[in-house]
């Protein structure tokens, strides 16, 4: 294994992709977090940091269909090098503006979502480009380690960075990173599409539009599969809640600085979620029933999460020092043990020839269902305060676990054992 992955790290163009993905990735995750806490500081609502996530979700929904379609029509490589400039240039505008006005960060964050649209897309389809057959599964691998682990630095230390050199000089670096990244695409071989396309850009959108409402229909009318992604919306929307409630929840729940809750929350629920990735895969390596982790998991969440908004905020300052960390890890462990089995079953029983449309869809759905539930919770966090957000959905999470536990046999087909 080792040896494999020595030979594709030998392979120059696939380093250059690789050192955008993690520039690309790294930068964006200080973003959010220098963004977001600088919004809660200069406005203490959470309303306003909510409205953040819907203003980058929004290019996802009406652009993310053109980006996709755009990828198979143009020059791979310009596309990368265009996106990234595009977006260091935005950062670093932002960085020579940001004084003039607080409410500018959403047109950049706008702005930088847009070219996000058309990156992501040409990113995963050159890198087929790049390595050979036998090396894809182990670039896949590495590409997929970056995201998570950039969430977890970029996130997770990017208060302390701003301690250091401040926001602006944080700013500044981040566009340096993106500079850089364009600078790794340029380096890239020419990525032509081979030959002339053989479809209109206008078909191969309505072709994406088409494929999208045929997934949907296929997970409307398959109850096996509409239950599971059900769960993992709920699942996606709840962690989207907590991100951009982040700052009120650190200051009012946790009553920790602002500049160390990323490296607080995010890298404690980080470690749970590695831990899961390896004791549930065991789990079910041994064939221990999906839906028996996926009860104690989702508990899991459920009861942590009432521990966070009811007991945490009274403890004595060293115990909720030693609890907090303690009781955050079992957050993140509890979600990717719900999330790891689920996802599995729905592949296990999902047509190969449907899974691209049902994740696709998975992915659609999310952003676009999830606008309400985060902007409404920002609302529930400025009305009640965080700790009632933060009960509200460990609440939910524990009565999901009880109902699985007491009405999920009979919502599944007795063929399949889950």
């Amino acid at each position: 294994m080792a040896n494999e992955f020595k030979k594709i790290l030998k392979n120059t163009g696939f380093l250059k992709l690789w050192s955008s993905q993690i520039l690309s990735q790294v930068s964006i995750n200080i973003m959010n977090f220098l963004l977001l806490t600088r919004l809660f500081v200069l406005t203490g609502s959470t309303i306003a940091t909510s409205m953040l996530w819907v203003a980058y979700s929004l290019p996802a929904i009406f652009f993310g269909p053109i980006g996709a379609a755009a990828v198979d029509l143009v020059n791979r490589r310009k596309m990368l090098m265009i996106t990234n400039f595009l977006q260091g240039l935005t950062i670093f505008s932002y960085f020579l503006f940001h004084g003039q006005t607080t409410f500018i960060l959403y047109g950049v964050v706008m702005i930088y979502s847009l070219f996000n649209q058309f990156y992501s897309p040409a990113e995963a389809a050159s890198l087929p480009n790049v390595v050979t057959k036998l090396e894809l599964p182990q670039a896949n691998s590495l590409f997929f380690f970056t995201l998570q682990t950039s969430l977890v630095v970029g996130f997770g230390f990017a208060g302390i960075l701003q301690s250091v050199i401040g926001f602006n000089g944080s700013l500044l670096l981040c566009s340096i990173f993106l500079f850089l990244a364009f600078i790794s695409t340029w380096l890239l071989p020419d990525i032509k599409i081979v030959g002339k396309p053989f479809f209109s850009f206008e078909h191969v959108l309505k072709t994406i539009y088409e494929s999208i409402l045929e997934g949907y229909e296929f997970i409307r009318k398959n109850k096996f599969i509409e239950l599971p992604l059900i769960l993992l919306l709920g699942l996606q929307a709840c962690l989207s809640m907590i991100v951009v409630n982040l700052p009120a929840i650190a200051s009012q729940v946790l009553n920790i600085p602002l500049n160390l809750s990323g490296v607080s929350v995010v890298v404690p629920a980080g470690i749970g979620a590695v831990l899961a990735s390896v004791i549930v895969t065991r789990m079910l390596k041994k064939g221990i029933r999906k839906k028996i982790i996926i009860e104690y998991c989702l508990a899991f969440v459920g009861i942590s999460m009432l521990l966070i908004g009811v007991l945490v905020p009274f403890a004595p300052q060293f115990v909720r020092s030693f609890i907090t960390p303690l009781v955050i890890i079992f957050v993140g462990f509890g979600y990717m043990g719900v999330d790891i089995p689920t996802i599995t079953f729905i592949q296990e029983i999902t047509p190969s020839w449907f899974r691209g449309r049902v994740f696709g869809n998975l992915g659609f759905l999310i952003t676009i269902i999830n606008i309400f539930p985060v902007f409404f919770s920002g609302a529930i966090s400025e009305i009640f305060g965080a700790r009632t957000f933060v009960s509200l959905i460990g609440l939910g999470a524990t009565l999901a676990a009880i109902y699985i536990f007491k009405r999920g046999q009979g919502l599944i087909e007795k063929k399949y054992t889950v």
